[in-house]
Order: structure tokens, then sequence, then C-alpha cells
């Protein structure tokens, strides 16, 4: 069992690169949801040609134009357009996953599946490109600081919940931009810019440096005061990686003696002599390994087949235990995919996980839905305690949240992330990217945890560096039964 000192940064949820079509949304002209990849049809080189054209992801700030043979992306605001890069395929799907996508075209909208990927996405189709296309794009200071506030303001869907005006942002900010004579400086201020928006999905990153303003909780804020309180160490990383070991240790204590095993970030176990499960799951991504056991980067298809042969194995080992504790309290995320896959070996009929929305300054889009497939395997039914935690995130919750909702689930440990919306990664025009939030999930009850969490039905510390020094796990020892 390998930990390390992470932080818990939104990148782990990036998981496919920015030239993708990445989230779903979809035009004010078609209020028909798409519920998943079962109303679509095979997407093949022939169909393709149907495809040629410009295609404009509302709600997200991205137009495609694909000429049968590459895909251009730009990224448009109002009163700008960026074109970012060039890929070969649509959308950078290659020739053997064009076989494994799907899609719907009606008229000018397109529904399309991807490979590997939670929810469809859709597409309207434009008649031309933008006239700003034509346009250059200011890459001074003022340039720059200007196209990240104005991205925000009409794509960043969280303003009244995080309790930030944008406007007054804009004009406090505004004066110190004319100081910002080199790189360094015009971090700083588009640092402080975007401050006020505690979002863990929030970032920026330059060419030396990078940047979330989410208020550090969890795992790290732990570390950190637990560290700066102790004076027998000056290595925080030689201290934390000791910690770890001795987190781990207090773990496999609780376990069967020789019952555990490793698949990436898979780990599974029995307690009790064979009767209990459990199964710590620290990312949903990087299954997909090399010979030194660490992860490749490869496409969200791959690592989806990857992660859901390890979950095969792990649920045959612990399919005979009579409950089963499942542990994501140090996962931050990754592919939504995975967490469904992972979600749906628990559900014995089909269910809806959940619907998502894009939401900008002045568009909200169709629901598109994901749902929960039965295994044909079988489902485990038996009672299962959820462990989660402030650093469960993103794709974790994901899966957490519509776990918690099955009769079999109780749910204990401390509230988790509350940042459920993919990331909407954009380039600035001096070659910077940086991250946003522009969804809205709902859960099948309707209910947003954004910026508020899965709150568990029993709250229990899970990660202490008081308690894993003095051998004590409280949440693991509560869900034992201990």
């Amino acid at each position: 069992m390998n930990y390390s000192v992470r932080s818990i940064l939104p990148v782990a949820c990036m998981t496919a690169v920015m030239m993708s079509f990445g989230c779903s949304s979809s035009s004010d002209n078609d209020n028909e949801a798409i519920p998943d990849a079962s109303g679509l049809i095979p997407l093949n080189d022939a169909a393709l040609a149907e495809l040629e054209g410009i295609w404009d992801q509302r709600g997200y700030g991205n137009v495609y134009e694909y000429d049968g043979s590459r895909t251009t992306w730009y990224a448009v605001t109002e009163n700008a357009c960026l074109e970012v890069s060039t890929d070969p395929g649509l959308a950078g799907i290659t020739s053997d996953e064009v076989a494994e996508a799907s899609y719907r075209l009606q008229g000018d909208q397109l529904a399309l599946a991807l490979p590997g990927e939670a929810f469809a996405l859709r597409l309207e189709r434009l008649s031309a490109l933008p006239t700003r296309c034509g346009d250059a794009v200011a890459r001074d200071a003022q340039g720059v600081f200007d196209y990240l506030w104005q991205t925000f303001d009409e794509y960043y869907a969280f303003f009244e919940l995080r309790n930030v005006d944008w406007a007054a942002e804009y004009a406090n900010k505004l004066p110190t931009v004319a100081e910002a004579t080199d790189d360094n400086a015009l971090f700083g201020v588009l640092a402080d810019l975007l401050s006020p928006i505690d979002d863990g999905h929030v970032f920026l990153v330059s060419d030396n440096d990078d940047f979330s303003p989410a208020i550090e909780r969890g795992l790290n804020l732990e570390i950190g005061l637990a560290f700066a309180a102790q004076s027998e160490a000056d290595d925080v990383d030689v201290w934390a990686d000791d910690l770890f070991d001795q987190f781990e240790q207090v773990l496999v204590s609780r376990l069967d003696e020789g019952s555990v095993t490793e698949q990436g970030p898979l780990i599974w176990a029995t307690a009790n002599g064979g009767s209990i499960g459990y199964m710590m799951i620290l990312s949903m991504e990087g299954y997909v390994l090399d010979a030194d056991d660490e992860a490749v980067d490869v496409s969200s298809a791959e690592d989806l087949a990857a992660a859901s042969a390890a979950m095969d194995l792990a649920m045959e080992d612990l399919a005979n235990t009579s409950r089963m504790i499942v542990d994501v309290r140090l996962n931050g995320g990754g592919n939504d995919a995975i967490s469904f896959n992972f979600a749906q070996r628990f559900v014995s009929e089909r269910q809806l996980a959940f619907s998502k929305t894009a939401r900008s300054r002045d568009y909200q889009s169709v629901p598109v839905e994901a749902w929960l497939e039965p295994p044909a395997a079988g489902a485990y039914l038996n009672p299962v305690t959820l462990i989660v935690g402030a650093d469960t995130a993103s794709a974790a919750e994901i899966f957490a949240i519509p776990l918690s909702r099955l009769p079999q689930v109780e749910v204990i440990g401390e509230r988790t992330a509350g940042i459920l919306s993919d990331v909407l990664v954009k380039p600035l025009p001096n070659g910077w990217f940086f991250g946003l939030s522009n969804e809205v999930y709902l859960d099948v009850q309707g209910e947003s945890f954004e910026g508020i969490g899965l709150t568990p039905d029993i709250e229990v510390p899970v990660f202490q560096v008081e308690n894993i020094q003095n051998g004590v796990d409280p949440a693991l020892d509560r869900a034992l039964g201990m």
C-alpha cells in the first residue's frame, strides 16, 4: 500500500487533455434530455462525414471546426475568440475508438457519447465560425486579465453559492494590472483575482507555477498543522512519509493476515476471519500501470477498462463476505465513468445516478443523465459501510452520493469536499491555462451537493495525526464494529 503526501488539487479531476469535447451540453432548441448512450447509434467512418462542420458547445465556451480529418478548437467569450489547437480526427477520437463511440444527429443538434466518458455531450451546428474568431486577442497583462475575468463572468456557475461579487472583484483588482510588468507579477495579480473563490476546481497554471484559491482542508491541513507543532523533524515530506507508513500499519493490523491485494489505486482485503470485506479506492483514475506499477497516460476508455477489470477481481474475492467496508476517504477524484462503473456493483436494478446541466451567466442547458446498470455477475447487496472525508472529492463524490442512497449503505466519516462539477479547462492568451466549474450535478432526488458535500450518517474522524500515531483509526474501527 503506497501513499504519498499530495495536494488534493483539481488537476486530479482533469481526465482528458485540453483538446477534448469534455463535458456535455445542449441547445435551447432541444428540450429532450439525453438519458445515456442507449438512444444513440454507433459512430463509423461513413457517419463521420455527416459531422463535418462547425459545432458550438453552449455553456462551455467551446467551438469546434471538424473538416473530416482534424478538429480545431476555439475558446470563445462574448468579446474574444482564441484558437487553441488542431488535432487529428474528431475531437481526438482515434480510428480504434470510433467504433466504440455513438451519436445522434437531429437537424443541427448532435449528441455524442465518447468511449470512456460517463455523459453524452451536446453540440449545436453553426453555419460559420463567430466573426470574432478572425480577430487578434490581446496578450499583454490587461488582455490576459480581461480574458480571465470575462471567461469566469460568463461560465462560472457558483458565484452566488461562493458569495463572490465578481464585478466588484474586477474593480478592486484592476488598478494592480498596470504594475504587472513581468510574468511573476501577472501571475500574482490573476491569483489575487481568483482568491475569493473557495472552489477546489478553480485553478491557474503558468509555465512555472500553479494556484488554487480553495481553502485547505482535510489531510493536507491536518499534516501541515501537526508538522508545524512538532520539533523533531525538519523535512515535511520525510515526516509525512513516516506518518503514512504508520497509517498503513494501522489499517493492515485490522485486516486478515495475507489477505491484502492491490491493483493500482484499488486495494482490497478481508477482516474478521474473512467475514468482512474491505476495499480502499484511492483514485478514480490511474488503473493502467507500467512495469514499475506507475500509472500510464492512456485514454479514458483504456483506463475505464483496466479499472473495471480490477474491480471485477475485487468483487469476486469479496463476494462471499457478509458485509463490506468501502473506503474513499483519501480519494481526490478522476473519471466519472469509473465512479459509475464501481457504484453499479451495488445496485440490483437500473437507476438514475445523476443528471447535470451547464449553467453560465445567461444560459442553462437541458439535463444530460447518467444511469447505473446492474452488473451481469450479480450485485453486492449485503450491508455496506462507506467511509468518506474532506478529501473525498469530485469523481469520488460522484461515486459516494448515489451509493449513499442505496438501502444497504451506511455512510460514516466526515463531510466530503463538495466539488462535483467537471473542470472546464481554458487557455489564456499568453499560453497559461486555468480551470473553473460550470456544471450543476443533481442526484436522483434532485439535490445538489456543490459547495455542501455529502454529510455522513455518522460523523467519525477519518485522518487525525494523533490517532494515527496512537495506532487508532476511529472510522475503520467503527465500521468493523470494534
